[in-house]
């Protein structure tokens, strides 16, 4: 109801045109407020690398994203990539104009919420990014330890869509963007952990008095 969905996203898609600033202040203010909820992974690192897509493609999501209507999330982590994100076993293929891939991705944020999926993928002339709609995917959505969701994502002869071929550059970007915003939620959370420790110190008693007295 804030609109912050369309805080990444350019005006002409529905969007507020900010910019990672803006990101910061409200990536940190859900981490203060203990929001768990996939924001950086739908609304801004995802808004980010489409935003390299061509027209056509960019028009029929970013539209949607903007308004809260659809989730889009980055499936590019692989077993043995060891995080690198420039080790891609996944393959895409092209028939007749029409892109199809075939591999998996691992813990894909909030995966088995997600509509849509960007895809790095291997290409005779080198890695692209990919968009790959949920319904033509495997996926398989499991809880995290911190309470959100993710989910182990297989594709097998399954339609794609191109985003860019300059795939390594855009991916880079998109996860510059969403380590930044981990980093400013971390801020909010050790903000919001400070006041808890502090309110417990004041009123906790022992021996007769306060922590805070003591410790």
């Amino acid at each position: 109801e804030l609109g912050l969905t369309g805080l990444a996203i350019a005006e002409e898609h529905g969007g507020m045109g900010f910019g990672p600033i803006e990101a910061m202040v409200v990536m940190e203010e859900l981490g203060r407020g203990l929001v768990n909820a996939p924001y950086a992974a739908g609304a801004l690192v995802a808004p980010t690398v489409l935003a390299t897509a061509p027209a056509e493609l960019q028009a029929a999501w970013l539209p949607k994203i903007a308004a809260g209507e659809a989730l889009v999330v980055l499936a590019h982590q692989e077993r043995a990539a060891r995080y690198r994100f420039d080790q891609v076993s996944t393959r895409a293929s092209e028939s007749g104009g029409a892109w199809t891939l075939d591999g998996a991705k691992s813990v894909v944020p909030a995966g088995d919420e997600a509509d849509a999926f960007i895809v790095p993928a291997h290409t005779p002339h080198g890695i692209r990014l990919f968009l790959v709609e949920k319904a033509a995917a495997q996926v398989r959505g499991y809880p995290t330890e911190d309470g959100a969701r993710a989910a182990e994502l297989t594709l097998a002869g399954s339609p794609g869509q191109l985003i860019t071929a300059d795939g390594l550059v855009a991916l880079e970007r998109g996860l510059d963007v969403g380590i930044a915003a981990v980093c400013a939620e971390a801020v909010g959370l050790m903000d919001r952990l400070t006041a808890l420790t502090v309110d417990y110190m004041n009123t906790r008693k022992q021996f007769g008095v306060t922590l805070s007295t003591f410790q």
